[in-house]
């Protein structure tokens, strides 16, 4: 029986970006390398070192490229770009702090990125190939907030089933409401009707921002079809994580904790406590420690045995985890990877669509501080795997909806639970 953790303080604005949106999601399980029993060898760790560094880049940009159908070599200028343009932005942002009100890439192999400014634009010399404008009303960490007001909204309306965050990209409040019946859905009249009459039943610390939604703000989209507006799907995974000797979810990272050191995963996996370790005949158990499902989905269970800082890329890949990804660096049009056990593929052909998300479920569950991204490569049993590029902890898995996949950042998942990625 797990414990819901509702105090969630945030710290510094690339904190709560880095930290993520509500919502609750589909399943997917990469997974994470675990170290030698003690007083038991580890053969595979004997048998193959972890994929450093290089090796990593070089195996995802190969992946990708192969995805995509073009060279390695245009890949690979496309990631160099990227992570150009994404060092000069962090230091446009802290020179700039609250000036900024878009940013995103074009996906690989493409060479553009796009910058907007509150107002107008400071005189900065831009990297060949950004493109900078002005004219912005709003921050973008003013417009997460309005994202998240839009959701209080239509909570206290009695609305659920949807998903709301900023879309850097059309510069709009993304809305998404999935219903059985189009008849039921809310009209663009009635969200009209909403904006003006509805902030009054908000706290007065909420209102002034939800007073300043309009109509114009919204890319207002209705899905048609039964269930969750993203859906779980407890089955196998990697690692398997079990409940009572019931293999249910996948370990996601390793961690050290208050605790001890032990692994998180999705908070939506609930009762776990062992571990099938398929290197070894023991099978060591897990204790739950802590979990958030609200700003975030996860949660950190100390381990019987020692873990190291890496984890699995493939059924036969371990790599070294060497950094973490910062939440509010995680703009759209970066690829990321996933790996889930249960289908036993990697794939990197995922982009950024928006990080912040917020996702409120049919029993009124509201999750947070998510990241969304292009594909659904999850089967069954996929939750809780981790989320990577080379060797860089990314996310844990949430879930997927068929066409778009749900995770939340690492950055999120440490300080929402008070727990420290392993890294080398």
């Amino acid at each position: 029986m797990k414990h819901l953790n509702t105090n969630s303080t945030l710290k510094s604005w690339g904190q709560q970006l880095v930290l993520g949106t509500r919502r609750s999601l589909l399943i997917s399980l990469p997974l994470l390398s675990f170290a030698a029993w003690a007083g038991e060898d580890h053969a595979h760790e004997q048998a193959r070192p972890a994929l450093q560094a290089a090796a990593a880049l070089a195996a995802d940009t190969t992946l990708l490229a192969a995805e995509r159908g073009v060279k390695v070599e245009a890949i690979s200028e496309a990631l160099a770009f990227q992570k150009s343009f994404s060092t000069w932005l962090e230091q446009t942002i802290e020179r700039h702090p609250n000036q900024v009100a878009r940013m995103w890439v074009s996906p690989a192999p493409k060479q553009a990125a796009h910058i907007q400014f509150v107002g107008r634009a400071p005189a900065i010399r831009a990297p060949k190939h950004v493109h900078v404008s002005d004219g912005a009303e709003f921050s973008f960490q003013e417009q997460d907030e309005r994202a998240v007001q839009l959701s209080r909204l239509l909570r206290a309306q009695g609305q659920s089933n949807f998903m709301t965050y900023f879309d850097h990209q059309t510069g709009l409040i993304k809305l998404e409401m999935k219903t059985a019946d189009r008849a039921k859905a809310l009209t663009l009249d009635d969200l009209e009707l909403l904006l003006s009459t509805a902030p009054k039943q908000l706290d007065q610390d909420d209102q002034s921002a939800a007073h300043g939604l309009r109509i114009s703000d919204l890319d207002y989209e209705v899905v048609i079809g039964a269930g969750e507006i993203y859906d779980f799907d407890i089955a196998r995974g990697g690692e398997w994580a079990t409940d009572d000797g019931v293999q249910e979810c996948t370990t996601g990272w390793a961690v050290s904790g208050p605790n001890g050191n032990g692994i998180i995963t999705a908070a939506h996996c609930t009762g776990l406590n062992g571990i099938d370790h398929h290197y070894t005949t023991s099978d060591p158990s897990m204790t739950f420690r802590s979990q958030e499902r609200g700003n975030g989905d996860v949660e950190y269970h100390t381990t019987s045995h020692t873990e190291v800082a890496e984890y699995f890329a493939r059924e036969d890949e371990d790599r070294e985890v060497n950094s973490i990804k910062w939440t509010f660096l995680m703009f759209p049009g970066q690829s990321v990877c996933e790996y889930g056990r249960s289908d036993n593929v990697r794939s990197c052909n995922h982009d950024v669509i928006a990080n912040n998300v917020t996702a409120t479920f049919t029993d009124g569950v509201t999750v947070n501080n998510l990241v969304r991204v292009t594909g659904d490569d999850s089967i069954g049993g996929d939750s809780g795997g981790p989320w990577s590029w080379a060797n860089e902890a990314w996310g844990v898995h949430s879930g997927s909806n068929g066409s778009t996949s749900l995770f939340t950042p690492v950055q999120r998942a440490q300080s929402e639970l008070n727990v420290t990625i392993l890294t080398q």
